[in-house]
């Protein structure tokens, strides 16, 4: 891959690097688990959300540990696509020397610690292991920019998603739960498995989320999952069902029906949500009809959750059936993911325009996360709460 260039070293002393051992979830498709290990370590490609990226800044202290081995100090560096290499200078503007270029650069916080990386240096956040940078394959005419690919510990990995996946004032069983689930979606993926950091997968934000409590609790389930006649269960999640989550296969379709342990389940335990209530929007007429439909949707099948299971549209002369489920997505992508924040929604023609008015947050499937922090204030253990989700299912033992 061609070497190196140098062209001025910061400092020039080397040292070992060793990594610190250590979600509104919205999933458009199911896969087929297997019973095998979990993932020693995570491959996740870091700002996903960004169409492209053609540079990142880093804050020093840090190491670069490959292709050469350099420690750097103190100060603000950016990374950018150089073409066919990988340029790294200081930051500051255009004129500011090249410190390498190389056609890859690895990145390391120093003894172990968190590396401190952004697109941009008003959006930096702190990650364990190692960045691997380097110029992103092509997609299209003139497509390129940088891909940035954090190699992490699982454990960190899984203690940042439990952590962004709730609030500090979750208990203790909680956590516990989300995190036996979270390691339940790593299962079928391998030893090194390659993911992102947005919902297509799992929100990862690096270490800003492992609070205490979550890294305690983390420790305490030693990497058990939830399963399913011998097999990891669809470990599906969401914030809030205000009152009842729904049957998979409602949501979700025939590919849910074989998951008998996702069913509708009352659940009068998370009324401390925010979003328990009843969210209302208005959308305008000419908005509306744009992105989704000439008139107001007609739900031809509700689920016991008063959650719509089909819907059909109409824009000019062609009608749509729509799942439910499907018709929410595209709402959410087409007007923004307020205008209904769950799936138990409702959409009326109004004489201004359209209201929609939608209960609860995320799909309403599984796991309702402020239920399990309303069932751990009644005491509940981790294991009371996924099997009062997921009826049918065990939790994984350890010798």
């Amino acid at each position: 891959m061609g070497k190196p260039v140098v062209i001025f070293r910061e400092v020039n002393c080397c040292v070992s690097c060793f990594a610190k051992p250590v979600l509104l979830l919205l999933l458009a498709f199911l896969y087929l688990p297997v019973a095998r290990a979990n993932p020693s370590s995570m491959n996740v490609m870091l700002f996903q959300s960004r169409p492209r990226i053609d540079s990142v800044f880093v804050r020093a202290p840090f190491m670069i540990v490959n292709p050469i081995r350099s420690v750097f100090k103190e100060g603000l560096y950016e990374c950018t696509d150089a073409g066919n290499s990988v340029r790294l200078r200081k930051a500051g503007g255009r004129n500011q020397k090249e410190i390498i270029r190389a056609p890859y650069l690895v990145l390391s916080g120093r003894g172990g610690n968190t590396i401190e990386i952004g697109p941009d240096s008003a959006h930096m956040r702190k990650y364990y292991g190692q960045m691997n940078m380097r110029r992103a394959n092509a997609k299209g005419k003139n497509s390129a920019g940088l891909e940035v690919l954090n190699q992490v510990d699982t454990f960190n990995y899984v203690a940042s998603v439990v952590g962004g996946e709730t609030t500090p004032v979750f208990g203790k069983e909680a956590l516990k739960a989300q995190a036996v689930l979270v390691y339940t979606r790593l299962s079928p993926k391998g030893r090194h498995p390659t993911v992102t950091d947005t919902t297509d997968e799992m929100v990862y934000l690096g270490e800003q989320h492992e609070r205490p409590e979550v890294i305690d609790a983390v420790h305490e389930i030693d990497r058990r999952r939830l399963m399913f006649q011998d097999r990891p269960a669809q470990a599906f999640f969401h914030a809030c069902c205000a009152g009842r989550t729904s049957k998979g296969s409602d949501i979700f379709g025939e590919n849910a029906r074989s998951m008998t342990y996702l069913q509708s389940v009352s659940c009068n335990h998370c009324k401390g949500s925010p979003l328990y209530g009843t969210t209302v929007k208005e959308i305008p007429t000419s908005v509306f009809a744009r992105e989704i439909a000439d008139r107001e949707p007609r739900v031809l099948k509700l689920d016991r959750a008063n959650r719509p299971v089909s819907a059909e549209i109409q824009k000019g002369a062609r009608k749509e059936v729509l799942s439910g489920y499907q018709l929410w997505l595209r709402i959410g992508q087409k007007l923004g993911w307020d205008k209904a924040p769950g799936t138990r929604y409702q959409v009326k023609q109004t004489a201004g325009g359209y209201t929609i008015r939608s209960s609860g947050g995320g799909h309403g499937v599984g796991l309702c996360q402020w239920g399990a922090q309303g069932l751990s204030k009644q005491k509940k253990t981790y294991v009371e709460i996924l099997q009062y989700y997921f009826p049918g299912t065990t939790v994984e033992q350890r010798q």
